[in-house]
């Protein structure tokens, strides 16, 4: 029966939070909510202090106010994604031909990753931005309303292990895992596992913008969210170690067992943001404030579990989880030193450590803290017509890097950028490309994975001025 266990338990593994090594599929993706904008993906994600544009109901509603005619525009999308991973394995230091086990290169390389031990990838395209925005006077005082349906979240997600440790032998902090006692003997379960999940999550947004005060502009924002993704998990079962007191004594029995589960995930949810904006002739100074939003997730999911000593076991599980994503802060400036010139910087704070989930099955939120960084771009308009921008940015991830050195530390990529934009008088034609490279290693006792997600961005849109 013990044997059986591991397997019988991961019926409810898609509800709850597994192991750091094996988390299981929940509400991964909803954090991913990049900007579709193509002007500010162009120049580093910066946004809180440029001028308005119709892009503007999705970044500082202020901005919107400085909108000199009523405007249209959309944009596409095109995401390219890949993840890959190598798994080194160290003799474990009490049970030394363990790692023997597991599949593990013959040699060390010096760059692991140019020849991972697995890649996965994901490709979608889709309508980024579609909307408008009319500019009016009230009193002597600006006021522009815009409405656009846009993309809000790519909920690409993927991860694998194909050497599971149940529990992780080679863990040493923060619960270390302690040796038999004599007489003792511990059962750890051998498996492999792969999760995905593949969708994508769009809004309507209304916003406003309003003159304040002279070059002192104020902003609102109210979006209404929804979407859905295909979930799949699988978790295989190899073998199981049975670890004694003396050194070098353990043995391996192969054990055969399969639980897999194909679902599908449904969003909804409402999210609110406010923004100040000062302009001045050279230098201009902007903030935005995401409220902590809330979202909806309906899921359902068949399955079906294998154990060869009983057969296989057919289950289907339906739920809704209610989430609360912490609030986001975008604080910039933008300089024009000269008048085809403008470079600007933002910083950015979102603290994932204030997330709140309940629902069916949820114990607690995933285990993700706080993110922050900056983003820098420039915009260079050649000859009164052609547009040519740049940009960088940290692109953090607010899950926490397992078996890393300092506790706690998040995963932290970066993200490059340039753009082209053209302007034919009533109309401005814009495209941009980024890339995103993400690399960071767990550091376990016993082994080292190496991990690395790439990402190809290319935006492309059309502004129609009237």
């Amino acid at each position: 029966m013990l044997r059986r266990l591991p397997i019988l338990l991961l019926l409810v593994a898609p509800l709850a939070h597994g192991q750091g090594v094996m988390q299981s599929l929940t509400i991964q993706g909803l954090e991913r909510q990049d900007l579709t904008t193509i002007r500010a993906r162009g120049m580093g994600a910066t946004f809180a202090a440029t001028a308005g544009s119709p892009e503007s109901i999705l970044l500082n509603p202020a901005s919107l106010a400085s909108l000199s005619r009523p405007a249209l525009s959309a944009g596409g999308l095109w995401l390219s994604r890949d993840w890959a991973e190598t798994q080194h394995w160290n003799p474990n230091r009490y049970y030394a031909g363990l790692s023997l086990f597991f599949s593990d290169p013959e040699d060390y390389r010096s760059e692991p990753l140019l020849e991972p031990d697995w890649t996965h990838s994901q490709q979608n395209f889709q309508l980024a931005t579609l909307g408008g925005a009319i500019p009016i006077s009230i009193a002597d005082r600006r006021f522009t309303a815009g409405l656009m349906l846009h993309q809000v979240a790519q909920l690409g997600d993927y991860d694998r292990n194909d050497n599971v440790l149940d529990p992780y032998i080679g863990q040493f902090r923060p619960d270390p895992i302690e040796r038999p006692k004599p007489g003792e003997e511990i059962e750890v379960q051998w498996s492999a596992f792969e999760r995905e999940r593949n969708g994508q999550i769009q809004a309507l947004s209304a916003a406003a913008g309003f003159e304040l005060l002279k070059s002192l502009y104020v902003g609102i924002r109210i979006s209404r969210s929804w979407g859905n993704s295909t979930d799949r998990q699988y978790i295989r079962q190899i073998g199981m170690f049975a670890l004694r007191e003396d050194a070098h004594d353990y043995s391996h029995t192969v054990t055969e067992g399969l639980t897999n589960w194909n679902g599908s995930s449904d969003y909804s949810g409402w999210s609110r943001a406010i923004g100040i904006l000062w302009q001045h002739q050279i230098l201009s100074a902007g903030i935005t404030y995401q409220l902590p939003s809330h979202v909806t997730r309906t899921f359902s999911l068949n399955g079906q579990v294998e154990i060869s000593e009983s057969g296989s076991t057919n289950f289907s599980l339906a739920g809704e989880d209610k989430i609360r994503l912490p609030a986001r802060v975008v604080a910039g400036i933008a300089l024009r030193p000269i008048a085809s010139v403008v470079l600007a910087a933002d910083y950015f704070l979102q603290n994932y450590e204030t997330l709140d989930i309940s629902g069916t099955g949820q114990e607690s939120a995933p285990d993700w803290g706080k993110i922050q960084g900056i983003g820098l771009g420039m915009e260079w308009k050649l000859r009164g017509t052609t547009l040519v921008r740049a940009g960088f940015r940290h692109d953090p991830q607010p899950f926490r890097i397992e078996g890393f050195g300092l506790i706690g530390k998040t995963a932290t990529g970066d993200a490059f950028s340039v753009g082209l934009g053209q302007d034919l008088t009533l109309v401005t034609v814009d495209v941009a490309y980024e890339f995103q490279r993400l690399r960071y290693q767990d550091r376990w006792e016993s082994n080292v994975d190496y991990n690395r997600i790439r990402k190809h961005n290319v935006l492309f849109g059309v502004t129609y001025s009237f």
